[in-house]
């Protein structure tokens, strides 16, 4: 065989193994393309949420992706350092519409290649819920006495909310009268989805205990000021909700076995995206009855 016969076989050996050795289209009954959404299979999505769409073929059967593409989300770094395998994809939906998924799959046994396009609807996200502002129960052998000085409420995305950060601000004085503006805040800001990171410690330092944004002077253990607990609870990952418990203060031993007043005024704010989703405003003053309690007030009210 001459050398122009070899080249010229080599390069038709070229030019056809390539298009031999594309898979077919499987025939009915094979393996189909399955997408997820966070495990699931339809919509809706919300925006604002972490999305983590994957491609794979039915029945468990093994095959490797030859395409993939997502439209209708922002893609993010995976938690934890994790990386991105060839079938998934990692983002968030920041606006309302259709997240369009298409891929094309070759199925390992019996070799052949199956495709398809994937839409879910992408619905807004709802205003995170606001509980009611938990109060003392009444010592109803003697109302309007209270058992104790601690008021709480939360705030919680639940399963269709916004998951964007949440933030407690926090404002407070030692008079009966709401802060204002011009009072300087204590705040702080709590990652809701995994991908925005882990939640901030808030250890005890100086007169904070752990916890605590809102840390009053104490006098032989007794607090001159209210005291502000903000939390964050839920599993492993995406947390459940943002709380904040106030304690007030119900007066201060004198050297004359006597108790100075301690009124109390409070601001606290829930913050989602720039704007207020929830409000505590509340000014007076906690008295103490043996082991009870009394509180007045001048302004109490959970309007935002």
């Amino acid at each position: 065989m001459t050398v122009l016969r070899r080249l010229g076989l080599l390069v038709l050996l070229g030019v056809a193994l390539p298009a031999s050795a594309q898979a077919a289209e499987c025939p009915p009954g094979s393996p189909t393309l399955v997408v997820t959404v966070n495990g699931k299979t339809t919509g809706p999505v919300y925006t604002t949420r972490d999305l983590l769409v994957r491609v794979r073929l039915s029945g468990g059967a093994y095959g490797t992706v030859d395409s993939f593409d997502v439209t209708g989300m922002r893609r993010v770094p995976k938690p934890d350092d994790d990386e991105e395998g060839p079938d998934e994809a990692f983002g968030i939906a920041d606006s309302p519409g259709t997240l369009t998924v298409t891929a094309s799959m070759t199925n390992d046994y019996p070799s052949c290649t199956v495709g398809g396009t994937a839409n879910f609807e992408i619905k807004p996200a709802t205003t995170p819920m606001v509980s009611n502002l938990r109060r003392p129960p009444v010592y109803k052998g003697h109302p309007p006495w209270l058992w104790d000085s601690r008021y709480w409420f939360w705030v919680k995305p639940g399963p269709t909310g916004n998951v964007s950060p949440i933030t407690v601000e926090a404002r407070a004085v030692k008079r009966a009268k709401v802060p204002g503006p011009g009072v300087p805040a204590k705040s702080v800001t709590f990652p809701m989805r995994p991908s925005d990171g882990a939640t901030p410690r808030l250890d005890s330092h100086g007169n904070c205990r752990e916890y605590e944004i809102i840390c009053p002077r104490r006098i032989r253990t007794w607090p001159d000021g209210a005291e502000v607990d903000v939390r964050s609870l839920g599993g492993r990952g995406a947390r459940q909700l943002v709380k904040v418990q106030m304690e007030l203060p119900s007066g201060i031993p004198t050297l004359r076995n006597t108790l100075r007043k301690t009124p109390i005024g409070l601001d606290i704010k829930f913050l989602q995206q720039g704007a207020t989703i929830a409000r505590l405003r509340m000014a007076g003053r906690c008295d103490p009855h043996g082991q009870f309690f009394r509180c007045r007030y001048r302004t109490l009210s959970t309007a935002p």
